[in-house]
């Protein structure tokens, strides 16, 4: 047999092998893992007949943002099969670290209702002073369920009043700064990320990883993060580098 013949074998064999199935079984959550997933699709979780909703989570988009303190967050959410979309002040492209320019899906005027609000640092203090956002920020409010801070975006919440009483963090640099502007929160350093209740917070950049991942634990449980940390091959997460306050 030629050599060319013996290749075209072994590719009418290899075609011929079947897919292999993402890990099923039962799941006492309420999303289960796609069947044959593509190397490229963006979602590995899909939703169970009986989960009532995807949660949706909205990603504020501003100006000099980080870019890890977006990436991160939102391939893990995604992945993890919630519905994210992102949010600017108007609807005019931002710039990340001066290379990458990103444009919102929505304004907030018209941001559909997200049950997860996530605010991103990187020049986060000096865009949290903005009258327009720190309304909508208020506005929005009552029917969010979980604010998120990754670095310097804490400052969009503490501009909101959104802080008071509670325990945060921050990027470590900033936690001086915002000690003094929430002199009624608690805000911790050397301390991954926070849990107190409706307001999470992380410290900078990377943590944002860290905290992305507790919330995906948090919201749709332990059988969810752990296939998000297999499918990501992410190996570092320490979910005890966080604190969670008790109520």
């Amino acid at each position: 047999m030629s050599n060319r013949l013996k290749s075209i074998v072994v590719l009418l064999m290899v075609a011929m092998i079947p897919p292999l199935e993402a890990k099923g079984g039962e799941s006492d959550t309420m999303y289960s893992p796609i069947q044959s997933p593509s190397i490229c699709q963006t979602s590995i979780l899909k939703m169970n007949p009986t989960q009532k909703k995807q949660l949706r989570v909205a990603v504020f988009l501003h100006e000099g943002i980080e870019i890890l303190d977006l990436a991160a967050p939102l391939e893990i959410f995604t992945i993890a099969g919630m519905n994210v979309f992102t949010v600017g002040n108007t609807d005019q492209p931002v710039t990340s670290q001066g290379v990458l320019t990103l444009t919102p899906t929505y304004t907030i005027e018209n941001a559909p209702k997200a049950d997860i609000v996530v605010f991103l640092g990187g020049n986060g203090r000096r865009a949290s002073e903005n009258a327009k956002i720190t309304d909508w920020i208020k506005k929005i409010s009552p029917e969010t369920e979980q604010f998120v801070s990754i670095c310097t975006g804490a400052f969009f919440l503490a501009e909101s009043g959104l802080l008071d009483g509670k325990t945060v963090t921050t990027f470590h640099d900033a936690v001086p700064q915002l000690r003094k502007k929430v002199s009624n929160a608690t805000v911790l350093d050397n301390t991954r990320f926070v849990d107190d209740g409706a307001i999470f917070s992380t410290a900078g950049v990377s943590a944002g990883i860290d905290g992305a991942l507790y919330l995906v634990e948090k919201w749709m449980g332990k059988d969810v993060v752990q296939r998000v940390l297999e499918y990501t091959e992410y190996q570092c997460w320490d979910r005890d580098s966080g604190l969670i306050v008790k109520h």
